[in-house]
């Protein structure tokens, strides 16, 4: 497949007649330029970086070798299911999915090992093999996961509803939810059973939403849970067709985006939007929508006034956690090396919190990783890659270790940095070598390892989160958090406004193109459910 070629930024371009500017060209924005070009509105999205995608762009390196930097698996794409739907229409349906197959994760806890098994029942059965003794609890907990997600579908929704109805019967759906969400994941769990291996088993995935078990919302531990029970998925060809074919869609339907675009502000008067600004260009425009993070939103593209006019307060929510990752590229197949296609979550042991709260990188390794096989996962790579696979493996990632490096320019930092990225290197690959023996040190043909200062030189996230805010039982509460602003004309998506993963940041670009079209939704529901 040859590489993609986007257009890139010039004050020469012609930004007449705009309705609505889309600020970075993550597939919350992306979702949203689709919906409203489809229904012909004039659509521009600009994008700070060489490539769109944000989080569901892919990197390449020699002799061909590719990794995601965000998106492992997806769930709920069968066919027939909604959400594939909702894929098919903003990929024009040319994005196909691979299933991960019966097993998607894997939990390790020591020496056990405890897999998932995709189906409620399926899972179901699993946990009672595992956990004879808490047939209780693992009845119960199911019942509270189907529960919270139907709460959930209504809870966001409100966000896209008039004011007279958030007024009226917006409260009681957000309370409903509420009940849940303010409470913890160990909370509930807790309450359910005793049994700490079995608590630390349903709470092994919890990386997928970046919060221990007593930091995090049950709602987003409910929701993120389900949104995989039915199993895995992986797009063929690699996480970036899922982004490389939603900007066809939008290009298909006369919208257009530009990268190398960095917006330097959203232009403010009287309240109201009435441009943006790329470097010194002033571009004008009726609408912005901005898809980069409410707090980049907010702390960087707006002044304190237009902050304090929509009632932004972050002091209850911090944001979530960051990462260390290593990209291994071995010159053996996926085959000969026995890779899985599911996902491994190691532990040191059952005590989840503290292992998501390490003191140094070593120390982070040793109590937990995160560990994908794309090229596994991916139907085409060994086609297209005869003799080789990759490997993502990472672990908790805290920005304070790197910040004396934050103002050094990126590929370019000092040698002490460069040696904390060596050290991990070689700690984490120690620990590959122990979980899959098959893998030898001379398989080993490239490596490459990002950290929390790679991902804010990406995605602009100041400390390196991956996540946008935490996922914690305040951030549910947070009034701001939905696609419309009480300045005129600018609206926000991403996760954010809904939830973390790609799904949860579709469904924002959808609550936000409500919104703005109205009863005018229905035709593209209709089409959806129709592909």
């Amino acid at each position: 497949m040859s590489k993609t070629k986007y257009t890139k930024y010039s004050s020469n371009l012609d930004f007449s007649n705009i309705d609505h500017i889309i600020v970075g060209s993550g597939i919350g924005g992306l979702t949203t330029a689709i919906w409203l070009a489809k229904s012909g509105k004039k659509v521009v999205v600009l994008e700070r970086h060489y490539t769109p995608g944000g989080f569901t762009h892919s990197f390449k390196r020699k002799n061909g070798f590719k990794w995601d930097v965000g998106v492992h698996y997806v769930g709920n794409v069968e066919k027939g299911n909604q959400l594939r739907g909702f894929f098919d229409l903003i990929t024009s349906k040319k994005l196909d999915w691979e299933p991960i197959g019966d097993v998607y994760d894997e939990i390790q806890i020591g020496n056990k090992k405890y897999r998932f098994k995709a189906g409620h029942e399926e899972l179901k059965k699993q946990l009672l093999l595992y956990f004879p003794n808490d047939a209780t609890a693992i009845s119960t907990y199911f019942k509270l996961i189907l529960k919270v997600n139907k709460r959930a579908g209504l809870f966001f929704l409100e966000k896209a509803f008039e004011p007279i109805l958030q007024k009226t019967i917006g409260w009681i759906l957000k309370k409903r939810f509420q009940t849940y969400s303010k409470q913890t994941t160990y909370n509930v769990l807790s309450k359910l059973t005793k049994n700490k291996e079995l608590i630390a088993v349903l709470c092994g995935q919890c990386g997928n939403y970046g919060l221990s078990p007593q930091n995090s919302s049950f709602a987003a531990h409910a929701i993120v849970i389900n949104h995989f029970m039915n199993g895995g998925y992986y797009p063929k060809g690699g996480a970036d067709q899922i982004c490389k074919n939603a900007v066809d869609t939008l290009i298909n339907n006369n919208g257009k985006l530009y990268v190398n675009a960095n917006v330097t502000e959203i232009v403010v008067k009287k309240r109201k939007v009435i441009g943006v600004k790329v470097n010194n260009d002033f571009i004008p425009c009726k609408s912005v929508i901005s898809n980069v993070g409410v707090t980049n939103t907010f702390n960087h593209l707006l002044s304190r006034k237009e902050k304090q006019v929509c009632n932004i307060n972050f002091n209850a929510v911090s944001p979530s956690s960051g990462h260390l990752c290593l990209y291994v590229g071995l010159n053996q197949s996926n085959k000969a090396l026995k890779l899985p296609k599911y996902n491994i979550w190691s532990y040191t042991n059952n005590k989840i919190d503290a292992n998501y709260n390490p003191q140094n990188i070593s120390d982070a390794i040793e109590k937990f990783a995160y560990i994908s096989f794309p090229s596994a996962k991916d139907p085409f790579w060994s086609k297209k890659h005869p003799n080789s696979s990759t490997i993502q493996a990472l672990t908790v990632g805290k920005y304070e270790w790197f910040k004396e490096f934050e103002n050094q320019p990126w590929m370019n930092r000092d040698e002490a940095y460069k040696k904390l990225k060596k050290d991990f290197e070689a700690t984490m690959l120690k620990k590959l070598y122990q979980l899959f023996p098959n893998i030898k040190e001379h398989d080993v043909a490239i490596t490459e390892v990002s950290t929390p200062l790679s991902t804010k030189h990406f995605s602009n996230y100041q400390t390196g989160e991956i996540y946008g805010l935490a996922h914690s039982p305040e951030r549910f509460n947070l009034p701001f958090l939905k696609p419309e602003t009480k300045i005129k004309g600018l609206r926000l998506v991403g996760q954010d406004i809904t939830i973390v993963g790609v799904a949860g940041a579709m469904l924002s670009g959808m609550l936000c193109a409500i919104t703005i079209l109205k009863y005018r939704v229905w035709k593209l529901f209709k089409e959806a459910n129709s592909l």
